[in-house]
């Protein structure tokens, strides 16, 4: 009688560990992409508005308020930053932030990917990966010709 209970109390903790574990948190489940990442930036006293869609590859499309959109391609060290930033971000257990703003002239800048998002890059949420993100809108608000982290393609 003794091994039928311990062979059940095994059975039960082995079901209970299985159901509570999702398919998203085995080490072998495929998990979703982190690129491409869309950065947004809009409002602020200046009435910003502008978008970043970064690949894997590190080609961007910029488009921004009041100018024709372009592309380039991140240089590599920008590119290797980028992506160690984006791998550090615990995608998939982001709580989505606020889209719109707290008060008039909020600027809101804001990350999404399809493994999770959006989030402001403030948010604390996103750690030192938030300023690298930063640092690539900012770069880029400057044109084309300003840029020292994207080349033009």
């Amino acid at each position: 009688m003794r091994h039928v209970t311990s062979a059940l109390c095994a059975a039960t903790v082995m079901l209970t560990i299985a159901a509570c574990s999702s398919p998203s948190s085995s080490p072998g489940a495929p998990q979703p992409s982190v690129f491409p990442l869309t950065i947004s930036r809009t409002g602020g006293i200046a009435g910003f508005h502008d978008v970043l869609a970064v690949t894997a590859g590190g080609l961007v499309s910029v488009t921004q308020k009041g100018m024709a959109p372009r592309r380039c391609r991140l240089t590599s060290e920008a590119a290797r930053r980028l992506a160690t930033a984006a791998a550090t971000v615990a995608w998939p257990r982001l709580t989505p932030g606020s889209t719109g703003p707290a008060f008039p002239d909020d600027l809101v800048t804001m990350v999404r990917s399809p493994a999770g998002g959006p989030v402001r890059l403030e948010d604390p949420q996103l750690g030192a990966a938030g300023p690298v993100f930063n640092e690539l809108v900012n770069d880029l608000n400057g044109g084309r010709s300003a840029s020292g982290m994207c080349a033009p393609v």
